[in-house]
């Protein structure tokens, strides 16, 4: 029972550890406060807007996460409720919160939460200079903060980001370069490959022609290989083949030698043999012979009766 609490409990610090990593990823990008004629929200009206953006190439929900634009939301000191109460949340249970790799998200600075998840319950005044801070879902986390300028009618206080990301830098954009929902565009806008790329192949085809020839590449690249491997493994075997049988062959041969010699020499090694033959002719060359003690030894044999083969005869009786 224990294990399943620290496991669940384990689980749990995993998951919001992996969900503050990826807001992390969040940026606010672009800002509007006073939109007199441009984007409108669900109910047909016209207000201040922000555009956030999840930066990485992972799913990032913007759920439970605060917007502000009050400064006392940045005093270390302040309780979580203190500062929660400074900000307006995200509410949970909107799918449009839930961010794909570079998506984007427009909340409406109006003020009115009633109308929707992506209203806020502030608004930003037209033509004054705004402080506007993000924080993640525990309340206390700052994710990211701007000054926003005063901004003319229609104009966007946009972000750029230069070195793949690395970096950014914020500039004002006009009434016609502003684009809630899609990459920023301006003065010295670096152009978001993929978008890029959308433009110039609206119907998908080169992309679809890239995939398949990376499909098929792939596919080429790994029948390829597995034949030469296969080729390969095929000819270790007949070559291990080969070297076994030579073994044998060389082992019949020794025992074919073997049998023959033996035969000739009547099962004695034929070294061996020589070897008794030249020290047999070495010692008759040099008249060698065995010690005598110079004694003749005379044995008498005395008979008895007992072993006298008569007494093994069978006696007839006439």
């Amino acid at each position: 029972m224990n294990k399943r609490i620290i496991g669940f409990f384990a689980g749990l610090l995993v998951t919001a550890a992996l969900c503050a990593q990826g807001s992390r990823n969040l940026k606010i990008t672009e800002v509007v406060t006073a939109n007199t004629d441009g984007l409108m929200d669900e109910c047909g009206r016209r207000s201040a807007w922000i555009e956030i953006t999840n930066t990485s190439w992972t799913t990032v929900d913007v759920r439970s996460c605060y917007l502000t634009t009050d400064r006392k939301a940045l005093d270390k000191t302040l309780s979580v409720p203190e500062r929660t109460r400074l900000m307006s949340v995200v509410p949970k249970g909107d799918e449009h919160t839930c961010l794909a790799a570079q998506q984007r998200i427009v909340f409406f600075a109006d003020g009115q939460t009633n109308l929707g998840t992506l209203h806020t319950n502030f608004i930003l005044v037209p033509g004054e200079e705004t402080f506007l801070a993000l924080f993640d879902g525990n309340g206390e986390t700052l994710i990211d903060s701007l000054t926003v300028p005063p901004l003319a009618d229609g104009q966007s206080y946009a972000r750029l980001f230069t070195d793949e990301g690395k970096s950014s830098h914020w500039i004002v954009l006009d009434e016609a370069d502003v684009t809630p929902g899609f990459p920023n565009r301006g003065q010295d806008a670096t152009v978001d490959k993929v978008a890029e790329f959308k433009e110039k192949d609206p119907y998908g085809f080169a992309m679809a022609v890239i995939a398949m020839s990376i499909v098929f590449g792939c596919l080429a690249f790994l029948y390829v290989f597995f034949r030469t491997f296969g080729w390969f493994m095929d000819r270790m075997a007949k070559l291990a083949r080969v070297k076994a049988i030579r073994k044998i062959r060389e082992s019949a041969t020794k025992v074919a030698v073997i049998a023959k010699d033996g035969m000739e020499s009547r099962g004695v090694d034929m070294e061996t043999y020589m070897a008794v033959i030249g020290m047999a002719l070495h010692e008759y060359e040099n008249d060698v012979h065995d010690v005598e003690s110079n004694v003749l030894t005379l044995h008498s044999e005395e008979h008895s009766d007992w072993n006298a083969k008569d007494n093994a005869m069978r006696t007839w009786h006439q």
